[in-house]
């Protein structure tokens, strides 16, 4: 349904409103409200006919700049410029038409006030409708959400309690790896790992890239006690001694037990999930080695989202951390010889 409507400092009326679900904005070039209201179902008519558009180049004017509006851009300087358009589809706006523009909307003014007034707002429009991608608003980044090393200890000492014997050693290679999902459930226990060498690989199912990472001392003590360690297939298995599906890469069939062993430990099952583990251990591992390289290089980050955590790693968890038994410091194989913490005496 379209209505007659006035734009500030416009003496023309506008028909605005939406046919069969699509927002139109058109003016009349009627300055009289009754001859508008002839003009109305002229438009009308001609809006519920008119074929929908398969490229930027067929949409007309008036609806590009209906919805440039509608986005909440900068409405300054657009009156006239509808007024001139109207229907006139954006793939016939070149520089001709531009010119003609020009010398019919602002004759004989200063080539800046051409600029400003009509070259600027009309390539904003037409550029609005011609980028296809999808654009979140601004603001509310992602969000950093980590745990302190005691309350890692209480996660995984809850998930002592429950039947499975991988799932305790699973959250402490989370905490101590910082490993996706997916690359995790991917390891095979005999060929991707090695205890005694301190190392494992990771091969990431979604991109194939693979990587090889250093494994804390906590890391080997806990997958010493898995049962198949050392046997061809996954790694990491359900309470059932079965492979985990495709799915878990996204938490799946291991988030239910992982939010039980958090709860059990006073944490937030909503805000805790095993990603989580990952910022965690990120911000751990900045806290004490300052290392942005390793810390990229371990994570396996192939942009710079690992700069997240350079504000978060402060001496106070560093020192928590290596209270508890993560010891980022150590280079392992990867990183040349073994660099020893010594610990503050407090002298």
């Amino acid at each position: 349904m379209l209505t007659l409507t006035k734009r500030p400092k416009s003496p023309y009326w506008i028909a605005r409103g939406t046919i069969n679900g699509v927002r139109f904005e058109r003016s009349t070039g009627e300055t009289s409200k009754p001859e508008a209201r002839k003009k109305l179902a002229a438009i009308v008519q001609e809006l519920q006919s008119a074929p929908e558009p398969t490229s930027w180049r067929d949409m007309t004017f008036a609806k590009a700049m209906t919805a440039y509006i509608d986005s909440g851009k900068d409405t300054r300087f657009l009156d006239r410029l509808l007024e001139h358009f109207q229907e006139t589809t954006l793939g016939a706006i070149d520089n001709v038409a531009m010119t003609r523009a020009a010398n019919a909307i602002y004759p004989g003014r200063a080539p800046a006030t051409i600029r400003r007034h009509l070259y600027v707002p009309v390539s904003a429009i037409i550029n609005f409708v011609k980028d296809d991608k999808l654009r979140a608003p601004k603001g509310g980044g992602a969000r950093t959400m980590f745990v302190m090393p005691a309350l890692a200890d209480a996660i995984i000492q809850a998930a002592t309690s429950q039947p499975s014997p991988w799932l305790p050693a699973l959250i402490t290679f989370w905490f101590s790896q910082g490993t996706r999902a997916g690359e995790t459930f991917a390891i095979d226990g005999q060929s991707d790992i090695d205890l005694v060498g301190r190392w494992a690989m990771l091969r990431d199912p979604k991109n194939g890239h693979e990587r090889r990472v250093t494994l804390q001392l906590r890391t080997v003590a806990a997958l010493s006690r898995l049962p198949n360690i050392g046997q061809p297939g996954p790694l990491f298995r359900r309470f059932d001694g079965k492979p985990f599906t495709e799915k878990v890469g996204r938490g799946g069939q291991v988030r239910t037990a992982f939010a039980r062993a958090v709860e059990s430990a006073g944490g937030d099952k909503a805000v805790i999930t095993p990603h989580v583990c990952r910022h965690s251990w990120a911000t751990w591992f900045y806290a004490q080695t300052k290392d942005t390289l390793r810390l990229k290089e371990e994570g396996g980050w192939l942009s710079n989202e690992h700069q997240r955590y350079v504000k978060l790693g402060t001496s106070e968890i560093a020192e928590e951390a290596f209270k508890k038994g993560w010891d980022f410091r150590s280079s392992g194989e990867n990183w040349g010889n073994v660099v020893p913490l010594i610990a503050k005496t407090g002298t």
